[in-house]
């Protein structure tokens, strides 16, 4: 499954990750896509140096006061043999835990599930569930079968879930969202992230993001499929 967890970054405070709780973050470093467009490039390598757990456990120890949830991303945090551990050690603490994927590995997430270690799910779409368009996305050959799985197993789970597409220029127009949304038809909640090309390296870094009104096209078409649309981003 991959080497032990490495934590590369922790966010002592967020709000916007999870919406309506207060929140910590816990970035794990090393990832099994290489996305041209991805915003957090300093995460996809595994670095020597790690955060230590057990300072991460200290810092939320002494915030129970307004820290009421954790939401564990990366990175890709399935590839992590040691995410178990670090899932129970903050259930410990009487956290509520979201996990944000890429839906990868459909067996691990099924088993989180199952153990009920996961109270929240954001699973990252990149593009219409086809092998081309999603090989394209993710930088690299992808078994679509396996994302497919997971939303599967995400639709019959009752745990909450939401979807996430970055609306990158190029990979993410209005007719590639149609398709794509045609494989997320009855799912739960969408958010349709503004591409934001600040932190990305390599050709993708000067693309102009899309207007606002397109957006809010591809949120009013994304409706007919998906029960909650939103934008963030903008």
């Amino acid at each position: 499954m991959g080497d032990a967890v490495r934590i590369a970054g922790f966010v002592k405070t967020t709000l916007q990750d999870w919406e309506g709780k207060n929140a910590c973050m816990i970035l794990l470093a090393g990832c099994n896509f290489r996305c041209p467009y991805c915003n957090r490039p300093e995460l996809v390598g595994v670095p020597e140096e790690s955060i230590d757990t057990s300072s991460i456990l200290d810092y939320i120890k002494g915030n129970k006061d307004f820290l009421e949830a954790v939401v564990i991303s990366g990175g890709e945090p399935t590839i992590h043999e040691d995410l178990y551990k670090l899932i129970g050690d903050l259930r410990k603490l009487k956290l509520k835990v979201k996990l944000d994927t890429n839906g990868s590995n459909p067996d691990l997430l099924d088993d989180l599930i199952g153990a009920k270690l996961v109270d929240k799910v954001c699973i990252n779409i990149m593009a219409p569930l086809d092998p081309a368009s999603y090989s394209k996305a993710a930088g690299m050959d992808v078994d679509v079968e396996l994302i497919k799985k997971s939303l599967d197993i995400l639709k019959g789970s009752g745990v909450s879930y939401e979807i996430r597409t970055v609306a990158v220029p190029g990979i993410i127009g209005h007719d590639s969202l149609k398709a794509m949304l045609n494989g997320l038809d009855g799912s739960e909640s969408l958010i349709i992230q503004q591409f934001d090309g600040r932190n990305v390296s390599g050709a993708m870094k000067d693309l102009k993001p899309y207007p606002k009104p397109v957006l809010v096209k591809m949120a009013e078409t994304s409706k007919g499929y998906v029960k909650r649309v939103r934008i963030r981003g903008l």
